[in-house]
């Protein structure tokens, strides 16, 4: 990403209800450079770095307290055994 305060296309940032491109204009031509299409919207570029740490990252400060494939690769079975039941059998 080289582009990171600037968006894809054109968008009139005076409004939050208009983030959106501006009709009629052109998207730039290598959306990979930037971090945002428009006013709202990261583009595919950003997405995929952020996801690629939240799924890997060691960082506390990127993925807290655990990162996605820790948690992917938990198993569950020890988390069920041993488990507390809250049902009663009133009979």
């Amino acid at each position: 990403l080289k582009l990171t305060n600037e968006s894809c296309c054109f968008f009139n940032a005076a409004s939050v209800t208009e983030s959106l491109c501006v009709e009629g204009d052109e998207a730039c031509p290598d959306r990979s450079i930037y971090a945002y299409y428009d006013g709202l919207h990261l583009t595919e570029k950003l997405y995929m770095h952020l996801s690629a740490k939240a799924y890997s990252s060691d960082l506390q400060t990127e993925a807290y307290p655990f990162n996605v494939e820790v948690l992917a690769n938990l198993d569950i079975s020890l988390m069920l055994t041993g488990a507390p039941s809250f049902h009663t059998h009133d009979q």
